[in-house]
């Protein structure tokens, strides 16, 4: 097998540091692919092939290998993975000194090899659901679809099914934290591919309990999960359950890693086209609900907060244009960010001079003269809810709030 190449080199020099004998392995034509003597490396290994036949342990005295090239007195074992001998261990040395260490490196080898068959199989299954997860946020067509469940249905998923499913986006401070700062300020990408598939365990650990639950990383930071919901349970009983799992999910993370993790919430949609609605609501749900001062940081489309967001940042262009126009002197003026910021904290206190003033520790005459100045340059009563009303969205739809 290929992936023994990748490894034996390594398994040799830590597990010879710890018997105290040189070791060596074959492969299945008998090889040399991983040795103490780098020199041997890629010569052929007679010995080899009669092990790989007998599948049995062999005792080469050193009377036995006079006239064998290659081969040095010790012990050589085979290598057995799903029955098959995949190649054989060597250890070099007087065989009634090393005998005793052939089994215990035989199956410290063995067992390598199958966590390294189970990482690679890991690795092709997250490949996959990868793919999987990239067509069905992309599909156009109704083709399109019609190949996306086929496929799967090959991953063993029925999305076929017409079942409701809701789209969750998980982004987490990777690139920020503590752990980055201080243990790895450059993390290559076998550290976080690491971090990564930790991270997936305990997603997967903590929010997938149904057979037909999508987990998959999105991004170097953000994952997503796509689940599928029981439709003999009530939707807000199944919301208000996923979101004890979710709290106690981002506890953990913040225990472990000290990460901080904002969850956003889509909307439940019905069979595999509402997949792409609910995660395209999830991705809006999470940029919106980032502006907000909800915590913990699970932020569900539909709440009345993230709607509020979301309704500022998606002002049809003809709108946009309009407020840019009537309000242009605002925006264009030196002093438009704390006129603007002003104005915000006045409109989150209620239009209240008074609580808005102490908010911003100013005396009332100072405010009283920003929001002044503010409808000098608008032309709107800031004392009028509905001006207020358009002000404030003229404001949010700007993106001024993006660089607070």
């Amino acid at each position: 097998m290929a992936f023994l190449e990748d490894i034996s080199q390594a398994i040799v020099e830590n597990t010879s540091k710890i018997i105290g004998y040189p070791i060596s392995i074959t492969n299945d034509k008998g090889y040399i692919i991983g040795s103490n003597d780098v020199n041997r490396l890629g010569s052929f290994h007679k010995a080899s092939i009669d092990v790989l036949n007998r599948k049995d342990t062999i005792c080469y005295e050193p009377e036995d290998v006079k006239n064998l090239e290659n081969v040095l007195p010790g012990v050589a074992a085979p290598i057995i993975l799903n029955k098959e001998a995949v190649g054989v261990l060597g250890i070099v040395g007087n065989p009634s000194e090393v005998k005793k260490y052939a089994q215990l490196v035989k199956s410290h080898v063995e067992l390598m090899c199958h966590e390294y068959m189970k990482k690679e199989m890991r690795i092709l299954e997250s490949k996959t659901l990868d793919n999987l997860i990239h067509y069905l946020l992309n599909a156009e067509q109704q083709d399109d679809l019609q190949q996306i469940i086929r496929y799967g249905k090959m991953l063993g998923y029925n999305l076929d099914l017409d079942v409701k499913r809701v789209s969750i986006l998980i982004e987490l401070d990777m690139l920020t934290n503590q752990f980055s700062k201080e243990q790895n300020p450059i993390p290559d990408k076998f550290s976080w591919q690491f971090l990564q598939n930790n991270i997936i365990d305990i997603l997967r650990y903590y929010l997938i309990d149904h057979n037909e639950d999508l987990l998959s990383l999105l991004t170097l930071d953000q994952f997503i999960l796509i689940k599928t919901l029981d439709p003999a349970e009530p939707q807000d009983q199944y919301l208000a359950k996923l979101e004890q799992k979710m709290n106690r999910t981002l506890q953990y993370l913040n225990t472990k890693y000290h990460f901080t993790a904002r969850i956003a919430i889509g909307s439940i949609k019905d069979g595999v086209r509402g997949i792409k609605e609910s995660y395209e609501d999830s991705h809006k749900a999470l940029t919106a609900g980032k502006k907000t001062t909800i915590t913990p940081e699970i932020y569900y489309y539909n709440d009345w907060n993230v709607i509020l967001e979301l309704f500022g940042n998606e002002l049809t262009p003809y709108i946009t244009e309009r407020l840019k126009e009537k309000i242009s002197n605002f925006f264009n003026h030196v002093n438009f960010s704390t006129l603007a910021s002003t104005f915000m904290t006045y409109c989150r206190c209620n239009l209240n001079i008074s609580e808005t003033a102490r908010i911003l520790f100013l005396h009332r005459n100072s405010l009283v003269y920003r929001l002044d100045k503010i409808s000098e340059l608008t032309s709107l009563n800031v004392t009028n809810f509905e001006h207020c009303l358009l002000l404030y969205f003229a404001i949010k739809n700007s993106r001024f709030e993006d660089n607070l």
